[in-house]
């Protein structure tokens, strides 16, 4: 009699990877019909052509409508990280600091870093960065600019307090320094009431970016930021130099987008999508990681813990084995402040929007079992 092996079931991995919507959330029969419209249109040649570098007209009369500013203190350009890097490239001097909350969004640090900034990340808590270690960080060198994520914070899901965002305004007006709020999520909370944005405090000193890629779509790679006009006549200088000219279509599409009613509609949409899994999370590490604590956010993408006891360098190659797929967690932090040896080996970052409930539940079981 033949023996038979026996087969090992492969188990599915669950990505607690990239923060990316939901493919359920991405509206593509609404995007087609818009980007026929601005095409089909007798002067739709336009958006073909070369462009203002500041950013398609009436997007940025649109963006400055909602901030309550002239359409001269907007500048749209191909996503907020370009921004970014591109504010980097006017403000950073050799033998700059940068400083960001820490943990942080691992791409912002790379590009702080990759335009020559020393980048030092402030500690965390519940409700924004220590201001203590702040004033100290301060202290040892003013910063060129801090970047800060004030709600929904990626990758630790929290939000700023108001007392802090103040402090904030103030000692950036005090010492001179600019303070960058990357507002992404802000508009995606499914509970509770919103904070004041930093430029509603104090605007002298603040530059305000956001996108369209969370409440839109990725690939349509529409950011903007918004701030003083003498800066971001620099910063459109610069655009053109490095671009020459935006991408219109898009930028075209999303003023389409609004017109039609259909933003509005679309985000209502993605928080009936994604509060739900919120919940989820927040429920599932309460149930199997009981005595982690972690920020409860009232919206955006992210929840984030440390693990109780660190797994060590293994960590990805373990939670692999049980089918867990985990971006390293030290790529979210900075330098520290302080000089300890090692920051992040037991962080860990939880997007939830795009899995499914019963993924997110299963993925923190799985979580547990390596933590």
């Amino acid at each position: 009699m033949q023996s038979v092996d026996a087969t090992k079931t492969e188990v599915s991995p669950i990505l607690f990877t990239r923060g990316v919507p939901a493919v359920e959330a991405l509206p593509a029969k609404l995007l087609g019909e818009c980007f026929y419209n601005v095409l089909s249109r007798e002067d739709g040649w336009s958006v073909l052509q070369y462009g203002h570098n500041g950013g398609y007209e009436p997007l940025r009369q649109l963006i400055a409508g909602q901030y309550g500013v002239n359409d001269n203190e907007v500048v749209v350009g191909n996503g907020s990280l370009h921004l970014q890097d591109l504010i980097s490239a006017l403000l950073i001097r050799p033998g700059d600091v940068v400083l960001t909350e820490q943990p942080s969004y691992d791409r912002a640090i790379k590009t702080f870093r990759r335009r020559g900034a020393k980048v030092i990340g402030i500690p965390l808590e519940h409700d924004g960065v220590n201001i203590a270690a702040l004033e100290k960080a301060i202290s040892q060198k003013v910063p060129a600019f801090m970047y800060v994520i004030p709600d929904f914070q990626n990758p630790a899901g929290v939000t700023t307090s108001a007392e802090k965002r103040q402090a904030l305004v103030h000692l950036a007006e005090k010492y001179g320094f600019w303070l960058i709020e990357d507002v992404p999520y802000r508009t995606l909370r499914y509970s509770g009431k919103p904070e004041p944005l930093l430029r509603e405090i104090g605007t002298s000193r603040v530059l305000t970016i956001s996108s369209y890629s969370k409440l839109i779509s990725p690939a349509l790679r529409v950011g903007y930021v918004v701030g003083p006009v003498d800066l971001l006549e620099e910063l459109r200088k610069l655009a053109e130099d490095t671009i020459l000219s935006p991408v219109l279509p898009t930028q075209a599409v999303v003023v389409e987008f609004h017109q039609r009613g259909y933003f509005a509609a679309n985000l209502e949409n993605l928080k009936q999508l994604y509060a739900p899994r919120l919940q989820v999370m927040i429920k599932a590490l309460k149930t199997h990681l009981p005595n982690v604590p972690f920020a409860e956010p009232e919206g955006g993408f992210f929840v984030s813990l440390n693990l109780p006891t660190s797994p060590g360098p293994n960590l990805l190659a373990r939670a692999r084995q049980v089918g867990l797929v985990l971006t390293d967690g030290r790529s979210f932090f900075a330098d520290p402040l302080d000089e300890e040896t090692e920051v992040g080996k037991s962080f860990v970052r939880l997007p939830f929007c795009a899995l499914t409930p019963a993924q997110i539940e299963e993925g923190v079981k799985r979580l547990a079992s390596i933590g």
